[in-house]
């Protein structure tokens, strides 16, 4: 084996050097592990602090400045200054280097002069020597350090892609948690993800209850530690957020944030009942106490999202309480102060759709009359207000925030109901002006159409008998009636919009205080020159739930029990749900027992712009000539499967009843079966006598003219 000596001479020989060769050893040399290890150069100055943004004075004020740097400084411990100082500009660089004695010492100083203000103009900031070379080599764009783990959302929405533009629908019955496609051709939902993962390593994917986000991307389970979100076209699970015996969540419009509540109430002084999450970072951004009410009067939600998530709102019996989603702070009136809105005998109060509006409603109190008040966010300016005395009232958004309608009904002194007003505020115009429509009868229920102008009311008359449906029209420069329907049922209770507006279901629920509904269905639409168009009358006995899919191309309806045991037995025979047509033709029905929930998977907004969108509208027979295509494909491959199958199993029975006849034709002729049976014919004496037998029906004569 070569040594290092032999490897250094062969070097030297093929570079020539005769006199350096001669210098070299003949001897093996030490042992390398016998040597001293080498010793390196210490370029760190752990005891050394440079101290930043120090006023820049000339050779008059040196000294002065040195005697209050050091007033600051020596008090951390014995040390040397230098302040460098430029001949050119005849000041100093704005900066000290000081060096301590203990390391200790500088690490004091770091802490505790980093950031103290010397005076107004200058602010100090202190880093250690060390870090000198790491601070001037910064690249000038920041690029922050990300420190917090975090997933992707690249496939989120891959689902809208499926080829079939088919929609998703979540299912929630006895332990099972289901996501399936609707597959028309398939005649029955079909599944996509039922848990199987979980089941193979026997885990539970949901404990209790489920729900999608609001743009369709999370589905949120329920458990007793909290909840977890599951995403992508697995639905992997992508966070876990804790929270003990959650009870109820809700997210911020945009899927940025989560709510959860643990269903404490506001005199339990739990500190940790609400808690606020970020959904993609998994953090805690805010923790708080359950608020003494809602702003609606449920029990749930305390807290309102504003449309695009920057604010969230609370409120108790006479203040609103608006926060900044970015710091979480209560947003600053006109003098700079973080304060509530005030407003008194406060009943209620909704964001805008759209905008970042409060619509707030306050009660008549002594001489102050009731008052609806529209006011902007974050400036806190009051764009509309409307006074009313002796009434009660309800407000209505429209989905585009084009129009807020508020119903009032004019009581008498007694709490007598004398009149119903309809006061619509058209948001968009100028000085937002008000239209107004008086309404005879009793109003049961008022309805915006989807991202339209026209909107359906309810009514019956003082005895509660007469049920009628009214549909209005907001023109340009009046409210208009477009119709009046005589409901069939004095069950009819509610109106459902499609998405997209034009098409409604009128339906008979079961109410929120548990009064049975008698599931009957009105399937209706509005014509182009706005005439009602009454399209399917049908039934859901005990109907709990309608909702249209987000292509308003298809409707479930439902009957739901709650997962608590209270009430839930009136439910259980007739659990189960429907997916009807548009038209109000029957697709899918199927009973479940134990059905918790079932909903359509939503979809995000549309990222065509809206001139885009209704000019496909327009030309809608252009587009639709492609899935035309497709679906006649699908329903011709469909018809095919089935004619195949079909002939497959007929010819397998045809083939089983070949085998039976042989395997009795070998029997006969093995047991003289054949030969006896003919015998016994012929002793019989049997002929066979053919007969026509005619008769006339009937005789129609017709006069056939030239």
């Amino acid at each position: 084996m070569e040594t290092v000596q032999d490897f250094v001479r062969d070097a030297l020989e093929e570079d020539g050097d005769q006199d350096v060769l001669d210098f070299v050893s003949e001897g093996e040399g030490d042992d390398l592990d016998s040597l001293e290890p080498p010793i390196y150069l210490d370029e760190s100055f752990p005891a050394t602090v440079v101290i930043c943004n120090v006023p820049k004075v000339g050779q008059a004020k040196y000294q002065k400045l040195m005697g209050v740097l050091g007033k600051l400084i020596d008090k951390y411990g014995p040390n040397e200054k230098d302040m460098p100082f430029n001949e050119e500009t005849e000041q100093t660089e704005g900066f000290v280097i000081v060096t301590f004695e203990q390391q200790e010492a500088a690490d004091n100083a770091v802490v505790q002069l980093d950031g103290m203000n010397l005076d107004k103009a200058h602010t100090f900031k202190v880093v250690k020597m060390d870090k000198f070379d790491e601070i001037v080599r910064r690249q000038d764009r920041f690029e922050p350090q990300r420190t917090l783990t975090t997933f992707s959302r690249a496939d989120f929405r891959d689902w809208l892609g499926d080829k079939k533009c088919r929609e998703q629908i979540l299912l929630r019955y006895q332990s099972e948690t289901e996501i399936r496609w609707h597959d028309t051709m398939a005649g029955e939902p079909v599944l996509c993800y039922g848990g199987e993962r979980e089941k193979r390593q026997k885990k539970v994917w949901c404990d209790w209850r489920v729900m999608w986000s609001p743009e369709g991307s999370y589905v949120a389970t329920f458990h007793q530690q909290g909840i977890a979100l599951w995403a992508g076209p697995d639905f992997t699970k992508k966070v876990r957020l804790p929270h003990a015996n959650v009870k109820e969540i809700n997210f911020s419009p945009d899927e940025e944030y989560v709510l959860l509540w643990n269903g404490s109430h506001h005199s339990e002084h739990d500190d940790n009942a609400v808690r606020i999450y970020h959904v993609l970072t998994g953090q805690i951004v805010r923790k708080c106490r359950t608020p003494p009410c809602t702003p609606n009067g449920d029990d749930f939600p305390h807290f309102f999202w504003s449309n695009d998530g920057k604010f969230i709102a609370e409120c108790n019996e006479s203040r609103i309480m608006v926060r900044d989603t970015e710091n979480w702070e209560i947003i600053k009136d006109e003098t700079g102060k973080r304060t509530a809105l005030k407003f008194e005998s406060l009943k209620c109060f909704e964001w805008s759709p759209r905008d970042n509006v409060l619509a707030v409603w306050t009660l008549e109190k002594d001489n102050n009359p009731a008052r609806l008040t529209l006011v902007e966010i974050p400036s806190r300016r009051e764009i509309a207000s409307r006074s009313r005395t002796q009434c009660e009232a309800e407000m209505h958004w429209q989905s585009e925030g084009d129009y807020l309608c508020l119903l009032v009904n004019k009581l008498s002194k007694t709490r007598k109901r004398l009149s119903t007003n309809l006061e619509i505020f058209r948001i968009r115009e100028k000085s937002i002006p008000v239209d107004i429509v008086t309404i005879e009868d009793n109003v049961r229920g008022f309805f915006w159409e989807s991202k339209g102008s026209r909107f359906a009311i309810l009514t019956a008359d003082e005895a509660g008998h007469k049920p009628k449906l009214l549909i209005y029209q907001l023109g340009r420069e009046k409210c208009e009636a477009l119709c009046c329907f005589d409901l069939p049922s004095n069950s009819f209770n509610k109106v459902v919009w499609a998405p997209e507006g034009q098409y409604f279901v009128v339906a008979s629920v079961t109410s929120a205080t548990g009064a049975s509904g008698s599931g009957d269905l009105l399937f209706a639409g509005l014509t182009a020159d706005n005439k009602l168009e009454i399209l399917h009358k049908d039934e859901h006995y005990m109907l709990t739930n309608v909702e249209w899919d987000p292509s308003s191309r298809y409707i479930i309806t439902a009957v739901t029990q709650p997962m608590s045991n209270e009430g839930g037995y009136k439910y259980s025979m007739e659990a189960g749900y429907a997916i009807w047509t548009f038209q109000g033709r029957v697709l899918f029905r199927q009973q479940k027992e134990k059905l918790y929930g079932v909903s359509w998977r939503p979809h995000p907004p549309s990222l065509l712009p809206a001139v885009r969108q209704k000019d496909i509208r327009k030309n809608i027979k252009q587009f639709s000539k492609k899935y035309d295509a497709m679906d006649e494909q699908a329903k011709e491959s469909a018809r095919q499967a089935f004619r195949r199958e079909r002939q497959e199993k007929t010819d397998a029975f045809l083939e089983v009843l070949d085998r039976l006849r042989d395997f009795k034709d070998e029997r006969m002729a093995e047991n003289g079966w054949d030969e006896a049976l003919a015998d016994f014919a012929e002793a019989q004496g049997w002929t066979q006598d053919d007969q026509i037998i005619e008769e006339e029906l009937g005789v129609t004569e017709e006069l056939i003219s030239g």
